[in-house]
């Protein structure tokens, strides 16, 4: 199991950068014959004045593909993915030539279906298609990575970038398919170059950072700390470590992470898999001083406060 990446987003509490749904009830098993008549009824938009209108559009023209992938989404949102495939299915088959459908449906196979059988679906329209969009072609290096087939991944993403190479995301991913193969240095140059397209794109370079941890440690805390606060550098330098085996290095790094801040506990939960793995109790370390108390220490020292004084010897003031 590997420890949780942090970036920038996650900071304020899982704010920007996640989307919270809230949790639907399970729909409870039924008899197969009432199952589909639960499906058909869904299907037709029984009680559902949005998924009638969008049919209504559908009848009046079968080719509109916007009608059809809002459809799809709708039940998607309804909890009825069996619909939502099907109404993607058709959609591409339709209009194969339509990225909006293909990305669409790329998503659904990823969701409810396995990367294998996602990853077959679009190298099959790919093949099909005399000019596939970079779309098609990014979606399907996702998914053959995803499915370990990690040869075509890298064959799908450089074709992506022979389209357009003005586009970071292309490049990230070219070098996360290269970490995955651990052809570090390629991968650094990727996610390089992402960077001087995008220099703000803390995926880059967090990828960056694992990348160069295991070339350089120092390059590699470098560049988290670009991306993020100090603790979260730390934090990241952690899975890093834990990745390469080095348990005690991790365990320190996260030490120093909840040093600094306390209020993100997926720092607190990485802590936890590390004393999982080493089998040692979890010691929190005492926090650092804020800004105020430093400024309010250093003031204390200079005046000669009687308290401070005992307290300070040669080794303190050689600081």
């Amino acid at each position: 199991m590997r420890l949780l990446l942090l970036t920038l987003a996650a900071l304020s509490a899982i704010g920007c950068g996640s989307h919270h749904r809230a949790a639907r009830m399970q729909r409870p098993a039924l008899p197969p014959m009432m199952q589909q008549q639960v499906l058909n009824a869904v299907h037709a938009g029984d009680g559902n004045l949005r998924v009638q209108r969008l049919r209504e559009r559908l009848t009046a023209d079968s080719r509109d593909v916007n009608a059809r992938l809002e459809l799809a989404s709708e039940y998607a949102a309804m909890g009825f993915p069996e619909l939502e495939l099907e109404h993607c299915r058709i959609a591409v088959e339709r209009f194969p030539e339509s990225a909006a459908a293909v990305e669409r449906l790329a998503k659904s196979l990823r969701k409810n279906g396995s990367p294998q059988e996602a990853a077959k679906v679009l190298s099959g329209l790919v093949a099909q298609q005399q000019k596939p969009a970079v779309e098609t072609l990014s979606w399907a290096g996702i998914l053959f990575d995803e499915a370990d087939r990690l040869g075509d991944g890298e064959a799908m993403h450089r074709r992506a970038l022979a389209l357009d190479a003005r586009r970071d995301y292309l490049h990230n991913n070219l070098g996360y398919n290269l970490l995955l193969q651990e052809r570090y240095p390629e991968a650094a140059a990727s996610f390089r170059r992402a960077l001087e397209l995008n220099r703000s794109s803390t995926t880059a370079r967090n990828n960056l950072g694992r990348t160069l941890m295991r070339m350089s440690a120092a390059d590699a805390v470098s560049q988290f700390q670009r991306a993020a606060d100090p603790a979260i550098a730390h934090n990241n330098v952690a899975a890093a470590l834990y990745e390469k085996g080095d348990l005690e290095g991790a365990r320190k790094e996260l030490e120093a992470a909840l040093a600094i801040r306390r209020d993100l506990p997926q720092i607190l939960e990485n802590l936890r898999l590390v004393a999982v793995a080493d089998g040692k109790p979890i010691v929190m370390p005492p926090p650092r001083p804020g800004l105020w108390q430093s400024v309010s220490h250093a003031f204390k020292v200079a005046f000669g406060t009687p308290d401070v004084r005992q307290q300070t010897g040669t080794a303190e003031a050689a600081r």
